[in-house]
């Protein structure tokens, strides 16, 4: 009796021991399945460029949203949850596409087609989503979003560029008093032309 006791214990511990092996193995494979099909080239191509973009007006979810690369039409109405019932699209080709920053309205008309108007994001939301603003474009207000950029330095901005016919380098900023290296190098990435 003790004997056959010894050899059920035995085979306990055979039977756990393969199980957790088999386990293991099974863990061991999710992991590398789940390597594979996340970091393919692709996918890491793909996330490297962040475009956000807002979409509001006759959709059923206005927001901003993300995407991977420069969305065109059909993608942002997708994304919005298409338009409110009773709209259609008006099969428009799909050509243009949408850059980080846009800010896009969408109005609809009596017989079911809709507008697409395009403006561009508040200096604002773009510094909050990490988008660059236009020292060239950018108003006096919206170039107050960026940390270290009052009211006068902005203004300062704005006379410059208008005396320059605007800016064709981002170190041009460094002849406007008030702008030294430190500062600089500070607002530079929150800069483009």
């Amino acid at each position: 009796m003790r004997h056959l006791g010894w050899k059920m214990t035995g085979k306990m511990i055979n039977s756990s021991a393969g199980g957790l092996f088999l386990l293991l193995i099974i863990l061991i494979s999710l992991h590398a399945l789940k390597g594979i099909f996340s970091l393919s080239g692709h996918d890491r191509a793909a996330c490297s460029e962040k475009v956000f973009v807002r979409i509001s007006g006759d959709i059923m979810h206005p927001g901003v949203y993300g995407f991977f690369g420069p969305p065109n039409r059909e993608e942002l109405l997708s994304r919005a949850r298409e338009l409110y019932p009773g709209i259609e699209k008006d099969g428009l080709a799909e050509s243009i596409l949408y850059n980080s920053g846009a800010d896009i309205l969408v109005k609809s008309r009596e017989k079911g087609l809709d507008f697409i108007f395009k403006g561009e994001m508040s200096a604002f939301n773009k510094i909050t989503l990490g988008i660059p603003v236009s020292i060239n474009k950018e108003t006096l207000e919206g170039l107050t979003a960026i940390g270290g950029i009052g009211p006068r330095t902005a203004a300062a901005i704005v006379r410059e560029r208008t005396r320059r016919g605007g800016f064709y380098r981002m170190d041009e900023l460094l002849s406007i008093p008030g702008i030294g290296d430190k500062l600089y190098k500070n607002i530079n990435p929150y800069l483009t032309l």
